[in-house]
C-alpha cells in the first residue's frame, strides 16, 4: 500500500494539530516558499530553522490548585527551568506588557514570540503542565529582522495628539496601507504635509532604526515623524511617495519580493479609504484621526490557510495604548474609537469561544471598562457563501450514515484543512461515531472512533529513498471547555513543492464515510473547509480546496445563473448557509454583509449565517454595498498612489463604509455607547420588512443605505 497510518499513543500526542503541522511537517515548504522568494539577502546567512521566531496566540492555562491562570512571568520561569533545557531566547514575552500585566493571574488570550523547540515543547501532551500553555495558534516563521526582544517592558509612551471635542479615532488593521496617500493628509502652507494618521505600527519593518516609541516588533511611527518624512520627500509642491514609503519600510524590494503599496491596487488603502479617507479640504477630515497597524508580509501571504488572525491581539493591543495618548485643551482625553478589521477565515467553532474571538472579546471588553466612551470592531462577514467549504452531515436513526467528498487542488502549495466539529454535547458516547477517510486511489480506509478518548494518527506516504514521509494528519479530540464540542480535523500537506521531491499529499477526492451507531440520538455534524487560497495580489501559491457532493446544485434552471442560496427543499450536505466569517462569531464585534447598489440583492458571495452562537444566530448585523452594479463590480476608494481611484469589491469594502458612518454617529454623540446594536438597529430603519428583503441569515437587520464615498467619480 502507498499509505500508512500510525497512530501516537497519548503521551506522544501534541495538544495542537495545526500548530504541529505549521512548526514541523511545513518546515521545507517555508524553507522553498523562503528560497522561493529570495527573501533572504544575498549579503546575510539565512537563519537556521530552529533559530526562526514564531508569533504565537496563546491561551494560558489555570493553575493546578485554583481558577487563577499562570502569569507571564510563572510562563518565563517555567521556560527557564524546563528540562532538559530549551536554546537560548526561545520565549520572548512583547515589551508592550507592564510589569503589572506580566504578574496578572487572570489571563485568557496573550501573544509572544518563540523558537520552534518551544513551541513544540508546549504543544506536547505534557505542555501544559510543564509550560503553562493551554492552547497555540501560531502560522509562518516571522522575518527575524523585525523583531526587536527585550528583556524589560516598555516604558509607557510620552507621546500625545492634541484633538478637539468632536474627534472619533479609527483603527485600520490591515496589508498594504500607503499612508501617504493624499486622502490621509491635510494642508499646511499649500502643501499636503500634515497628516491624519497619528499613530503608525509597521509591523514589517526591518530596519532596525530606533523612532520616538518603541516596538518589539517593526517600527512604530508618530505624527509628527510622518510629517517629517512627508517634507523632507516633497519638491516643488509634488511628494516623492515612493522615497516616503522606502523610508516608512513599506516598500522594501531589497528585502522583500512583495510589496503591495507598490501595486496600483493595495487592500489596506483601499479600505483606510473608505473608512477614514477625506480630500484635503474638507472639514470634517481634521476630526476623523487615524490609527494604522500594518500586518506581517510574512504572515498576510502564509497560504497554510490560517495565520492573519494570530496578529489581531497585537494589533487590538497596540490600540488600546494609544487611545489613551490623546488630549483635549492639554488635558488627557479618549476619544471614541472604530476599529475596522477586513479579514477573515473559515474554520473555527462559529460559537465565540475560539482563541480569536476570545482575544477580540478580551481587548474590546477591557478597552470598554478604562473608559466610557463608545468602542466598536467591525469585522466582514466573508466571501465563501460559494465557495463550498461548509457542509451539514446529519445522521438520524433512518440515516445513519452519509458520504461526502474532500476535494485537494491539484499544484495546490497550501495546506488543506478540514474541520468537523460534533453537536454540543459535553460527554460523547464511546464508539458513538465513526468515520472512514479513504484517499484517492486507494481502497482500504483510515478508520476514526469518536467517543472521549483523543486519537492523533499520521499519514505516511513512502519517498524515493525509502523513508517514511508525513503528508497528513487526522486528529480526534473530545469536547472541553469552553466550546464543549468534539472535533475532528484532517490536515494535508501542499499537493506540490516547487522544489522538494518527496511525497506530497495527494490531490483528487478524498471520501469522507460518517456512521452514527445504534443507540445514539441523531448527531448535526458542521464540517468548514478552511480558506487556503492565495489573497489578491500575491503570487498565486494556494489553491482553495472544497466539498463535494453530487446533490449539490451550483446554477438555477433555466438559465444558468449560479444560485447563491440553498434551495428550500435541497438535500445536499454541502450548504452555502453558515460560511460566515470564522472570527466574526463572537458578541462584541459588528459582522458586515455585502450587496449590489444596483438591484439591491446580496452580492453572490457575500456569506451568511446562521451561526452557532444563540447570541448571533442569524449571522451578520447589517449588509452594506459591496459592489456598485452587476456591471461595475466593487466600489471605489483609493488606489496605492494619490489621486487615484480604484475598484475593489467584497465584504472587505462593504465593512469599511460602515467604519466610516459608525465614526459620524460617534462624533455626533460622543459620550452615547455605541455598538453592533446599534448598526443592527440603523439597518432595520433603512431596509424595513418587505417582500423582496434578503433572509437575516444573508444581510443581518437589512441594507444600510449610505451614502457613496467614491460613487460619483464612476
Amino acid at each position: 500500500m502507498t499509505y500508512t497510518w500510525t497512530d501516537l499513543p497519548p503521551r506522544q500526542q501534541p495538544r495542537d494539530p495545526l500548530a504541529y503541522f505549521a512548526l514541523n511537517p511545513m518546515q521545507r515548504f517555508f524553507e522553498a516558499d523562503r528560497d522561493f522568494a529570495n527573501e533572504t539577502p544575498a549579503d546575510t546567512d539565512p537563519v537556521d530553522y530552529e533559530d526562526q521566531m514564531w508569533l504565537a496566540l496563546i491561551s494560558v492555562a489555570k493553575r493546578d490548585d485554583n481558577d487563577r491562570s499562570w502569569s507571564l512571568n510563572d510562563l518565563q520561569n517555567k521556560a527557564a527551568n524546563y528540562d532538559p533545557p530549551l536554546p537560548a531566547g526561545s520565549l520572548i514575552i512583547p515589551g508592550e506588557y507592564r510589569h503589572s500585566f506580566r504578574e496578572r493571574t487572570d489571563l485568557d488570550v496573550v501573544s509572544i514570540y518563540a523558537k520552534r523547540a518551544y513551541l513544540n515543547a508546549a504543544n506536547a501532551a505534557d505542555g501544559e503542565h510543564r509550560l503553562g500553555i493551554e492552547s497555540i495558534t501560531t502560522c509562518a516563521p516571522l522575518d527575524r529582522r523585525s523583531l526587536h526582544p527585550s528583556s524589560e517592558p516598555f516604558l509607557p509612551p510620552a507621546v500625545t495628539q492634541s484633538i478637539s471635542s468632536e474627534a472619533v479615532v479609527t483603527a485600520v488593521i490591515d496589508h498594504g496601507i500607503a499612508i501617504a496617500h493624499d486622502l490621509f493628509r491635510r494642508e499646511e502652507d499649500g502643501n499636503l504635509v500634515l497628516s491624519r494618521v497619528d499613530f503608525f505600527l509597521n509591523m514589517d519593518d526591518v530596519s532596525q532604526t530606533a523612532g520616538q516609541l518603541p516596538a518589539s516588533l517593526g517600527r512604530v511611527w508618530t505624527r509628527s515623524e510622518i510629517e517629517t518624512v512627508l517634507k523632507k520627500h516633497l519638491h516643488n509642491g509634488l511628494l516623492d511617495e515612493a522615497e516616503v514609503y522606502r523610508e516608512l519600510g513599506l516598500i522594501n524590494w531589497q528585502d522583500r519580493p512583495f510589496n503591495s503599496c507598490a501595486h496600483r491596487v493595495s487592500h489596506g488603502t483601499h479600505v483606510a479609504g473608505l473608512a477614514a479617507g477625506y480630500d484635503a479640504g474638507e472639514p470634517v477630515g481634521e476630526d476623523r484621526r487615524i490609527i494604522a497597524i500594518q500586518l506581517p508580509t510574512s504572515v498576510v501571504r502564509n497560504t497554510m490557510g490560517y495565520g492573519i488572525e494570530t496578529t489581531i491581539e497585537k494589533a487590538l493591543g497596540f490600540v488600546a495604548e494609544h487611545i489613551q495618548n490623546y488630549v483635549q485643551d492639554g488635558e488627557p482625553v479618549t476619544p471614541p474609537l472604530v476599529i475596522n478589521f477586513s479579514f477573515g477565515n473559515f474554520l473555527g467553532p462559529h460559537d465565540g469561544t475560539g482563541v480569536v474571538s476570545r482575544a477580540i472579546h478580551t481587548a474590546l471588553a477591557e478597552m470598554s471598562l478604562s473608559t466610557n466612551q463608545p468602542r466598536l470592531l467591525l469585522l466582514p462577514s466573508g466571501n465563501g457563501n460559494l465557495s463550498r467549504c461548509h457542509a451539514v452531515i446529519e445522521l438520524t436513526e433512518q440515516a445513519p450514515e452519509k458520504e461526502i467528498d474532500w476535494v485537494l487542488q491539484p499544484s495546490d502549495r497550501s495546506a488543506s484543512v478540514l474541520s468537523i466539529w460534533l453537536p454540543l454535547m459535553p460527554v460523547v458516547p464511546d464508539a458513538a461515531l465513526t468515520v472512514s477517510i479513504t484517499l484517492p486511489g486507494e481502497n482500504e480506509a483510515l478508520i476514526i472512533t469518536v467517543g472521549m478518548v483523543p486519537q492523533f494518527t499520521l499519514i505516511n506516504r513512502t519517498s524515493p529513498d525509502g523513508g517514511e514521509v508525513v503528508i497528513g494528519i487526522v486528529v480526534y479530540y473530545p469536547p472541553k471547555t469552553p466550546t464543549f464540542r468534539g472535533q475532528i480535523m484532517i490536515v494535508a500537506l501542499p499537493t506540490d513543492n516547487p522544489k522538494d521531491v518527496r511525497p506530497v499529499a495527494p490531490f483528487g477526492n478524498w471520501a469522507l464515510r460518517f456512521v452514527k451507531s445504534e443507540g445514539v440520538g441523531s448527531l448535526k455534524l458542521n464540517a468548514w473547509v478552511q480558506r487556503d487560497e492565495t489573497l489578491p495580489g500575491f503570487p498565486e501559491f494556494g489553491r482553495q480546496s472544497r466539498l463535494s457532493d453530487q446533490n449539490y446544485p451550483r446554477f438555477k434552471a433555466p438559465g444558468g445563473k449560479v444560485l447563491d442560496e440553498d434551495p428550500p427543499s435541497g438535500v445536499s450536505l454541502v450548504r452555502r448557509a453558515g460560511m460566515i466569517n470564522g472570527i466574526g462569531c463572537g458578541t462584541l464585534p459588528a459582522v458586515i454583509a455585502g450587496y449590489v447598489d444596483s438591484d439591491g440583492k446580496m452580492a453572490a458571495y457575500s456569506a451568511g449565517g446562521p451561526t452557532l452562537n444563540v447570541s448571533r444566530l442569524f449571522g451578520p448585523d447589517a449588509s452594506a454595498v459591496s459592489d456598485d452594479s452587476v456591471a461595475l463590480h466593487g466600489v471605489l476608494s483609493a488606489g496605492s498612489s494619490s489621486g487615484s481611484r480604484v475598484s475593489m469589491n467584497g465584504t472587505s469594502v462593504s465593512t469599511p463604509q460602515v467604519a466610516r458612518w459608525a465614526a459620524g454617529k460617534m462624533a455626533a454623540s460622543p459620550n452615547l455607547p455605541f455598538g453592533r446594536a446599534d448598526v443592527f438597529a440603523q439597518a432595520l430603519a433603512d431596509d424595513p420588512y418587505q417582500p423582496d428583503k434578503p433572509a437575516p441569515s444573508r444581510t443581518g437587520g437589512g441594507r444600510l443605505r449610505l451614502p457613496s464615498v467614491f460613487g460619483g467619480l464612476r
